[in-house]
Parts: structure tokens; C-alpha cells; sequence
């Protein structure tokens, strides 16, 4: 495969040329109703969608991978694949063009970002990438603001519309709860089997999963009080080690090797460094076996150590770099096994850590948004998708035949030029929220559907593939009521939580040219509707139901 990097470019309502636009431009959303939606936020337009036509094009050299509206405030971000690393652009849609508010490096291209998330205000967005960083950006410059690692590689994010608390979906089924914007570790459910591909909030904090384990499960969420006398952890084995990751002062994550026989708990110096010890100012030693023989360690006392949410307080350090196993940046000896018990699940690879001892009497507690599965909805198909309408009543859900995994018999394929084929199920559908129930459901890509929007009103959807096309249907019609064609895979589709626009994150193939430009990327189309009107909390006559 050859990747498409390079810089931004604005191309605002016009043509690209080279590029496959609607088969027909419908009429934008009146001047009076977009007036009327910007004076009422929080409101959307309803009706039967109409069609599709080019609002403009926000990128057209690189691989755009993930795409989000803000919530409130006409903003959208999406990643973007550049020469040496991945990109958070961020865009104000004003009038009369949108305009690029930051652009900024998130980290190495080897590690896709494809989890893109704003907060509930707009204020903040964050990412989620392969590298197992979520990091959270300021929306209006592109300032960090704070980053997390966790354990596992992650696919996708998404903000609780009103508690401080975000969720990180992996590729291997972990939903991470954290907090905003500091980031700090909450809780946790092992949701799915294999990749989260979705996360999506309905209003009332109903939380949406959906999985390759061809899944769609519904999760309350509320916040609770929680005594952090467990974890669960992941553990690899290595040269004959247990390894563990966790944190020395809820500084940068460490890698322990978990060993009862050292008499002590060591970190090489580096890494006392990254936990703010002064290593240089350490008046203490104590003696520590090494390669060759008793090393006398300088000690730290009264250090913390964080596995997740278990904290062990009062830890004494010693710092030795020969005594550290190489590639690990600490080892938890005997003082960590005489108050940690450790057990170890096979299946999860988890390791299971427990305070040893009851807990005691008005020990500290900490406020954290929990995950509780509400309902389990199974589909004969891999979910690559899950949205929901502004009333949290219809979900958006991409489905596929196909695993959405693209390998190099995939990209011989589409060398080769060879059609893949329709099926029931490889389709964009309707669902309701409440019973998984299928109410509508258009099969019409070939292969893969990797990603569908639900409108705000929940009577439309727009659904994207790897058969480069996206679609745009509504409830009660078979056919597509709009369609654009790009000239790669379609990897994101949203709608405005306006209803207004559908924006688009697609790859775009290598094209000769002095600036680097090709087909478009990243781009926002306009959603025409059959006689629209406005709806939104507290809009006189807006149904209530769908």
C-alpha cells in the first residue's frame, strides 16, 4: 500500500477534479432554517432525506481515518496520516468557508488513530490510537492538554454527554473508563470480544458498544463510589518474568517484572527519574543483589505505586540499574508480594490484583463512572458501526458479511480490480435502541460497510465501504436518495448533530502532482430534505417519538 501524506488543503464548494461527485444537487437547507438552527442550538431539522450535494472539501492529499462533529459549536476534527506521524485537524464551519483552526502532530505513523471525540461543549477533542494513547486536545488551538497509556491498543472514544468522564474502546475488547480532562483511570468492562468498533452515548448516558464479535450492547452508566482494593491488569510472559504495567506517583507508566524472591522494589534510575525522584539528593542505601554480587541501592521512601484503580501507598524504592531486568524498567519484590496478592486469568490475560487483608474502617473511597450491561443485541454480521439519534430512541449500525480487516488479500483485490458482493448483511441499518429490533435495512454496497451515521431525527442514515461509496437513505424508501463516490475506502460517515451536513473520511490514492494534491478525503456534503422542519427540546410542536 502506498500512503498519501503531506498538508492541508481547503477547497471549498468546488470540484476536484478527477473526483466523482452527487449524481444531483438538491436544494441546501433554506437560509431561514439554518438561521433558525443557529439561534437554537441544540435543535435538528426532520424530515425525508432528500439527497446529497458537495458542501466543501477540507482535504484532499492524505489517508483521513476518523471523523466527529462537535456536539455544540459547528466543528468537526478527523485524523489525518502525515509524512512522519498522525494529525488532529480541527475545523471551524462558519460562513463563508470553513476555516482550519489547529493542526496537530498526534504520534508515529506506525500506530493508526482512528478514535476521534469531542467533548460535550466542544472544547476539547480527543484521540485514541493503536499506540494505546488516549489524548486529549484543546479544540480552539490544538494545545495537549493531557495523555494517558493504557494496556491494550484502541480503536475508538466517546464523552458521556454530561459527566466529566470519557470511554476508550481496544482492539481487544477492553471499554476503559477515564476521566475528563485529566484522564485518570476509573473503571473498566472487558465489553466485547476482539475490537470495540463503536462507542456512541445516547442522551440520557445510555452507553452503545458495538463489536466484531457481532454484537450491540446497551450500557447504563452512573457514578459510584468505589473502594480501589482491586485491578485487574494485563500480564505478558517474558524471559521467564510475569510483566505488569503500572505507575510510580501517578507519573509515566512503567514495566514491572513481578518477582517475590528480590528483597525490595527497584526501578532503574531513568525511571525513578520519569516518577520525580531526585535520585542525586537520596541519603539512604540499601543493599540489593545484582548481576555481580550486593549493590548498595539509594532509597526513596514513601513512593506510591497505581495499578489502574489499586494504589499501594507507603512503598520504599530502591534504585539500581543493574538490578532491573533489561527492557523493564522496575522489579516488584517482596515488599510489593507481602501486601499484593496476585492471581492470574488465563483467558483475559489479567492479572488480579488484591489488597491483602480486609479493608479498614473508613478506608478512602473514590467517585467513578461505572459500566453495567443493560441489554445484548446479536446480528449475523460483523458490527463495524453504531450511532444514535438525538432522542437515543434509533440506532445507526453498520454490518458486514466480511470481517472489516483490511489485509493484503484485500488489497489484492482491489488491485486486481475485482467487485466484491452484495449481501443481505453487508448493509447500513436502522435499529431500534430498546429492543435490537432491524427496522430498516439497505443492502446495497459491495463488501464491507465500515462505518453508518443515523440522522438526528432518526428517519435517515448514511452508510460508507470499502466500494467507495456513500449513501444516503431514508425510512419507507428501498433506494438511496443520494450517493458520492470517492476513490478509495470510506472509513467514517456522521452526520451534524444539526442534521445539516454529512461529513465524510475516506483515503485518497497517491496522485502525481507539484502540490501533492489527489481526490478528496475529507469532506462535508449537504443533506437536502423533503419539506424540513425543526425539532429540539422545547420546540413547540416537535414530536416526542419516532
Amino acid at each position: 500500500m502506498t500512503f498519501v501524506r503531506g498538508a492541508v488543503a481547503l477547497l471549498a464548494g468546488g470540484v476536484v477534479a478527477g473526483s466523482s461527485g452527487c449524481a444531483h444537487a438538491p436544494p441546501r437547507v433554506s437560509p431561514e432554517l439554518s438561521a433558525r438552527l443557529d439561534a437554537e442550538p441544540g435543535t435538528w431539522l426532520s424530515g425525508s432525506a432528500a439527497g446529497l450535494a458537495r458542501k466543501a472539501v477540507l482535504n484532499n492529499k492524505d489517508f483521513i481515518w476518523g471523523l466527529a462533529f462537535a456536539p455544540r459549536g459547528a466543528r468537526v476534527a478527523y485524523s489525518r496520516l502525515g509524512s512522519k506521524s498522525y494529525f488532529l485537524s480541527v475545523w471551524e464551519l462558519g460562513a463563508p468557508e470553513p476555516t482550519l483552526l489547529a493542526d496537530k502532530a498526534i504520534n508515529p505513523y506506525e500506530f493508526d488513530v482512528e478514535g476521534v471525540a469531542f467533548s460535550p461543549d466542544g472544547a476539547w477533542v480527543a484521540t485514541a490510537g493503536k499506540d494505546g494513547v488516549v489524548r486529549l486536545f484543546d479544540a480552539a488551538t490544538g494545545a495537549l492538554e493531557s495523555e494517558r497509556r493504557t494496556e491494550e491498543p484502541l480503536a475508538v472514544v466517546a464523552f458521556h454527554p454530561e459527566l466529566p468522564w470519557l470511554v476508550v474502546g481496544s482492539y481487544q475488547g477492553l471499554m476503559t473508563v477515564l476521566s475528563a480532562p485529566a484522564l485518570e483511570y476509573g473503571s473498566e468492562a472487558r465489553g466485547h470480544v476482539g475490537p470495540v468498533s463503536a462507542l456512541a452515548f445516547a442522551p440520557d448516558g445510555t452507553l452503545y458498544s458495538g463489536g466484531w464479535d457481532q454484537h450491540v450492547r446497551a450500557w447504563r452508566t452512573a457514578v459510584e463510589a468505589l473502594r480501589p482494593g482491586q485491578a485487574r491488569a494485563r500480564f505478558e510472559r517474558r524471559a521467564g518474568s510475569v510483566v505488569l504495567g503500572g505507575t510510580v506517583n501517578d507519573k509515566a507508566p512503567l514495566s514491572f517484572a513481578l518477582d517475590a524472591r528480590a528483597p525490595a522494589l527497584v526501578l532503574t534510575s531513568e525511571a525513578a527519574a520519569s516518577a520525580g525522584i531526585d535520585v542525586p539528593f537520596l541519603q539512604e542505601t540499601v543493599n540489593v543483589p545484582g548481576p555481580l554480587g550486593t549493590v548498595a541501592a539509594r532509597l526513596a521512601r514513601g513512593q506510591a505505586l497505581r495499578f489502574k484503580s489499586l494504589r499501594v501507598e507507603g512503598v520504599d524504592v530502591a534504585v539500581c540499574d543493574a538490578c532491573v531486568p533489561q527492557g523493564l524498567q522496575g522489579v516488584l519484590g517482596a515488599p510489593f508480594s507481602e501486601r499484593v496478592e496476585v492471581a492470574f486469568d488465563e483467558v483475559t490475560q489479567e492479572a488480579v490484583l488484591t489488597m491483602k487483608g480486609s479493608p479498614a474502617e473508613g478506608a478512602p473511597t473514590v467517585e467513578a463512572m461505572v459500566l453495567a450491561r443493560r441489554s445484548d443485541f446479536a446480528f449475523p454480521a460483523f458490527v463495524s458501526d453504531v450511532t444514535v439519534d438525538a432522542r437515543g430512541q434509533r440506532l445507526g449500525v453498520g454490518l458486514s458479511e466480511q470481517k472489516p480487516e483490511r489485509d493484503r488479500a484485500v488489497y489484492e483485490r482491489e488491485r486486481k480490480g475485482v467487485k466484491e458482493p452484495q449481501g443481505p448483511f453487508n448493509a447500513g441499518a436502522i435499529v431500534d435502541a430498546s429492543s435490537g429490533q432491524v427496522l430498516s435495512k439497505w443492502p446495497l454496497h459491495h463488501g464491507v460497510v465500515s462505518t453508518a451515521a443515523i440522522s438526528p431525527d432518526g428517519r435517515s442514515l448514511a452508510s460508507g465501504g470499502w466500494d467507495k461509496r456513500v449513501y444516503l437513505f431514508t425510512e419507507g424508501d428501498a433506494g438511496a436518495k443520494g450517493e458520492h463516490r470517492f476513490d478509495w475506502s470510506v472509513r467514517r460517515v456522521r452526520f451534524s448533530p444539526d442534521g445539516r451536513w454529512v461529513g465524510v473520511a475516506a483515503w485518497t490514492p497517491q496522485v502525481a502532482s507539484s502540490d501533492g494534491a489527489s481526490d478528496p478525503a475529507a469532506v462535508l456534503l449537504d443533506v437536502a430534505y423533503t419539506s424540513p422542519t425543526v425539532e429540539g427540546p422545547g420546540v413547540a410542536g416537535a414530536s416526542t417519538a419516532q
